[in-house]
C-alpha cells in the first residue's frame, strides 16, 4: 500500500501529459486490485474508465498503453461484476481483456500476455468454465520466465485452485509444492495469503478423500497463515474468504459455535464491501451449518436468500452449489415438489457452465434425500446421468456416494423405503402453495370428504390424487367428470344397475362407487350436477349406501370422497342452484387452489418441469434462458398450469432442436392478445390493428361490466363521450352490443300529453275563427 501511496501523490505532478498520467492510473489501479480494493482502483482510473459496462477511454493513446487500460478495465469489470454480482460482467470483462491481450500479442509483449491470460483465465473460471481456465493458465505459466516470480507464482496458484474445485486435489498438491519455492522467494504478502489459502483447501479435500485427521489440522494452520499474510497485505476481500472457509472446516469438526463465529466476521466484512456475491456464499456455508444443527427451517431461509443473490450475476457454479444446499433445506421440511425441481435446476446450471463435478453431485444429492419420493426410472435415470458426468472425477469421496447410490438402487431391502412408482406430482415454487399442500397432506389422513376449489387448470384432480396417495387406502382412484355424463345415466354411471332393470342393461354393472371401494372417488365439476342427482349422492355421503338401479336393497361402500369444482359453490347454495345440505358435507375440508396469477413463485418451477418433461418426449433440446423462465410470469396464462404445459408443449413441437427461448420473445407473447404466437416465434402472424382491437374490446367490456352495461357510466370510466363509445360498439366492437344495457325510451307524462294536446286544439280553432 506504500507503493500505492506514492503513485497517487505522483499523480499531482503538473509536468505529468496524458500517456504519462494515464500509466500512473493504470500502475495505481493494478495496486489497489492486487490489495483487494477494487472500487478504489476503479476512481484510481479516473477519467480513463468509470463503470462496468461502459467502454474505457483510449484516444491519445499509444497501443501499449492503451492495451493496459484495456487490461485493468477489464480485470475490474470482473473482480467489481463478481462482488455486486452484475448480469454479463464477466462477458464484459472477456471482452476488455481479450482485446488488451491481441495487442500485446501484436507487440510481443509476452510478460502482459500471460498477465492477460491470467485475468481471463479467472473470468471463465468465475463462469464455471474450468478447462479453458485451465488451457489459458498453463499456457500463462509456461509463457513466464523464470525471472518474473510473482506472475508465475499468481498462475500457479489459480492453475491449483482450478484443479482442487475440478476435484483433482492431489493434482492442486503437486502445484502448490512445485511453487512453495517461489512463495518464499517473493515477500508479496497478498500472493503468500492466497498461496495458504488454496493450500489450506487442497489438505481439507484431501482429508475427506482419504479420512486423514492429520489434514485437517494442518488445514486449520494453513488458514491462519494465509488470515495472517491478508491482513498484512491489507487485502480486505481475501482476508474475508479465509474467515468463511475457516467457518467451514469447523463445521466439518463438527465445532458449530466456532464456525458461526467465523462465519459472522466473514458476512460483516463482505457486507461493508458490498461484496453481495461473496456474502451469497458466506450464507450457503452458514446453511450447510444448520441443516447438520438440524435448524432446517433457519437453513431454508438463509439459503434462499443465498440463492437470491448469486441469482443475479453470472457465476453459475457458485449459484449451483448454493440451489444444491437450498433443495436438501426444502427436503428435510417436507417441501418434497420444490425440492426436485430446484436439485433438477442445480443439475442443469452446474452442466450448463461446464462443472460436472457439481451437476454430479447435485444428481446424487436427487437420490440420497429419501423423502423426495422419486419413480424408480427418475432414480435410475438421475444415476446414469451422474456416473456419465462423475466419469473423471478423482474425488474419493464423490466416488464413494456413487457407489453407494448404486448400491441402493440394486437393494430390494431398501427400495421400498425411499422409491416411489406412482406419486403424483403437485409441482410448486411458493409458501403459499406449499402451505397448502402440507394442508392437503394433513387432510389426507382423514376419511371425511374433501371439497377443491379453484380456476380451470389449477391441477385440481393432481391435489386429489395427492390426497389419495398420502391417504394410504388400498383402493383405486376412480375419477368420474360429472358435467360429462347426462342425468338420466347419472344413477347408473356412479351406482351402477342390474341386468334388465333398463333397455340396455344387458348385464350387472357395479358402477363407479364400487370401483372405487377402498380407496378415494373423485367427483370432478360436482357443480354441474342437477337437483335430483344431487340428492342422490347426498345419500352416498351420508350413510355410505349404494342403491343399483334396478336393485331392491342398498349396498355398504367403503369409499373416500373427494369433490372439485371451478364455481363458487356458496354462491350457488345462495342462488339455489346447489344443496346447501350437500355443500356442507363435501365441504369438511375446504381447499382452494389460487390461480396462477397469484402465485408467480410457482411458474419458473413448473416450466422447468415442463421443459424436461417435453425434452425427454420429444428428444429435443430448446434453450431457455434463466431470465425468460423468470419472465414467463409476465403471461396472462387463464388456462393456468394446462395452458403454460400446453405452451411449452407447442414450442417442442413447431421449433427446431437446439433454439433459444429469450426473456425478450416472452416478454413480446404476454404483450400478444392473439393465440397465434408462441414462445419461440413471439412475433407469428402479428397484426397490429387486429391486437389493438382485442385489447381495446377486453378494456370496454371490463367497463361496461363496472358499469352495469349503462353506456354512458362506461364511457365516463374510459374518458370518452357516450357518441365515441357507441360509435365504435357499432362499428369494430360489434360482438359487446350484446353486453349493453338495453336503451329504455322513456314514457312521455299522461298530464303532459293532455296539456299539449288541448294547447294545439285552441290553437287550430282561434286561427279557424280568425279566418272566418
Amino acid at each position: 500500500m506504500n507503493l500505492a501511496l506514492q503513485l497517487l501523490r505522483s499523480l499531482d505532478d503538473p509536468t505529468l501529459d496524458h500517456a504519462g498520467r494515464a500509466a500512473l492510473r493504470c500502475a495505481l489501479a493494478r495496486e489497489l486490485t492486487e490489495a483487494g480494493s477494487y472500487e478504489a482502483a476503479r476512481s484510481a482510473l479516473g477519467e480513463l474508465w468509470q463503470r462496468v459496462g461502459e467502454a474505457p477511454r483510449l484516444d491519445g493513446l499509444d497501443r501499449a498503453m492503451a492495451a493496459e487500460v484495456l487490461l485493468r478495465a477489464g480485470t475490474l469489470s470482473g473482480w467489481i461484476g463478481s462482488a455486486r454480482q452484475v448480469g454479463g460482467a464477466q462477458e464484459e470483462a472477456k471482452n476488455l481483456i481479450s482485446r488488451g491481450l491481441e495487442i500485446f500479442q501484436s507487440l510481443g509483449a509476452q510478460d502482459k500476455v500471460a498477465e492477460a491470460e491470467i485475468e481471463l483465465a479467472w473470468c471463465y473460471f468465475r463462469e464455471g468454465a474450468i478447462d479453458e481456465a485451465r488451457i489459458m493458465l498453463r499456457d500463462a505459466r509456461d509463457r513466464l520466465g523464470e525471472d518474473n516470480i510473482v506472475l508465475r507464482a499468481s498462475a500457479m496458484q489459480r492453475l491449483a485452485e482450478i484443479e482442487r474445485v475440478a476435484t483433482r486435489p492431489n493434482d492442486a498438491l503437486d502445484i502448490l509444492n512445485e511453487m512453495r519455492a517461489l512463495v518464499e522467494a517473493t515477500e508479496n504478502h497478498a500472493l503468500k495469503g492466497r498461496f495458504y489459502n488454496t493450500l489450506a483447501h487442497t489438505l481439507d479435500d484431501l482429508s475427506i478423500a482419504e479420512n486423514r485427521q492429520d489434514y485437517t489440522d494442518r488445514a486449520l494452520i494453513e488458514s491462519a497463515a494465509a488470515s495472517y499474510h491478508f491482513e498484512q497485505a491489507g487485502h480486505t476481500p481475501h482476508y474475508a474468504r479465509v474467515e468463511n472457509n475457516l467457518g467451514f472446516l469447523l463445521y466439518r469438526l463438527g465445532r458449530y459455535t466456532d464456525a458461526h463465529e467465523h462465519l459472522d466476521r466473514a458476512r460483516s466484512l463482505f457486507v461493508s464491501l458490498k461484496d453481495f456475491g461473496s456474502v451469497g456464499q458466506v450464507d450457503d456455508t452458514r446453511a450447510r451449518v444448520l441443516l447438520a444443527q438440524g435448524r432446517n427451517a433457519d437453513a431454508e431461509r438463509v439459503v434462499r436468500g443465498a440463492v437470491n443473490s448469486l441469482r443475479k450475476g453470472g457465476e453459475q457454479a457458485l449459484l449451483a452449489e448454493a440451489l444444491t444446499t437450498y433443495g436438501v433445506a426444502l427436503a428435510r421440511l417436507g417441501r418434497v415438489e420444490q425440492a426436485r425441481a430446484v436439485l433438477r435446476e442445480a443439475v442443469e446450471v452446474a452442466e450448463s457452465a461446464g462443472d460436472r463435478e457439481g451437476a454430479g453431485r447435485a444428481a446424487l444429492t436427487l437420490i440420497e434425500e429419501r423423502g423426495l419420493r422419486l419413480r424408480r426410472n427418475e432414480l435410475v435415470e438421475l444415476y446414469q446421468r451422474a456416473d456419465t458426468l462423475l466419469a473423471g472425477s478423482q474425488h474419493v469421496g464423490t466416488l464413494a456416494r456413487l457407489r453407494a447410490c448404486a448400491r441402493r438402487l440394486l437393494s430390494p431391502d431398501t427400495a421400498s423405503n425411499y422409491i416411489e412408482t406412482d406419486a403424483p406430482l403437485f409441482l410448486y415454487g411458493s409458501e403459499q402453495t406449499a402451505d397448502l399442500v402440507h394442508y392437503a397432506e394433513c387432510v389426507a389422513k382423514t376419511l371425511r370428504p374433501v371439497l377443491v376449489t379453484g380456476e380451470t387448470g389449477t391441477g385440481k384432480e393432481v391435489l386429489a390424487r395427492l390426497i389419495h396417495h398420502d391417504s394410504q387406502r388400498t383402493g383405486a382412484f376412480v375419477a368420474v367428470n360429472c358435467a360429462a355424463i347426462c342425468d338420466t345415466l347419472f344413477e347408473s354411471q356412479l351406482f351402477g344397475h342390474k341386468k334388465g332393470s333398463f333397455t340396455d342393461a344387458l348385464e350387472d354393472y357395479g358402477g363407479a362407487v364400487c370401483e372405487a371401494k377402498g380407496g378415494t372417488l373423485f367427483l370432478d365439476e360436482v357443480g354441474e350436477l342437477s337437483e335430483a342427482n344431487q340428492a342422490k349422492l347426498l345419500r352416498l355421503i351420508d350413510g355410505g349406501e349404494v342403491y343399483a338401479v334396478g336393485s331392491p336393497v342398498p349396498e355398504q361402500v367403503d369409499v373416500r370422497i373427494v369433490a372439485a369444482t371451478n364455481r363458487d359453490l356458496k354462491r350457488e347454495v345462495e342462488a339455489g342452484r346447489f344443496r346447501a345440505d350437500l355443500f356442507y358435507r363435501l365441504s369438511a375440508f375446504l381447499i382452494e387452489i389460487p390461480p396462477l396469477r397469484e402465485r408467480p413463485e410457482d411458474i419458473s418451477v413448473l416450466a422447468r418441469h415442463f421443459i424436461e418433461e417435453a425434452s425427454r418426449r420429444h428428444a429435443k433440446r430448446l434453450t431457455f434462458t434463466p431470465e425468460s423462465i423468470e419472465a414467463l410470469r409476465s403471461l396472462r396464462l387463464k388456462g393456468n398450469v394446462r395452458e403454460l404445459r400446453s405452451l411449452i408443449e407447442r414450442s417442442f413441437l413447431l421449433a427446431a432442436d437446439g433454439t433459444e427461448v429469450t426473456q425478450e420473445q416472452v416478454e413480446t407473447l404476454a404483450l400478444r392478445q392473439t393465440q397465434k404466437a408462441g414462445l419461440t416465434d413471439a412475433w407469428a402472424s402479428c397484426s397490429l390493428d387486429e391486437e389493438v382491437r382485442l385489447f381495446e374490446g377486453k378494456l370496454i367490456r371490463r367497463a361496461l361490466d363496472a358499469a352495469h352495461g349503462q353506456l354512458t357510466a362506461a364511457a365516463r370510466l374510459l374518458g370518452i363521450t357516450h357518441q365515441g363509445l357507441s360509435f365504435i360498439l357499432n362499428g369494430r366492437q360489434k360482438e359487446l352490443l350484446k353486453v349493453r344495457q338495453p336503451v329504455r325510451r322513456r314514457r312521455g307524462s299522461i298530464i303532459r300529453a293532455d296539456r299539449t294536446h288541448a294547447r294545439t286544439r285552441a290553437i287550430r280553432k282561434s286561427v279557424a275563427d280568425s279566418e272566418r
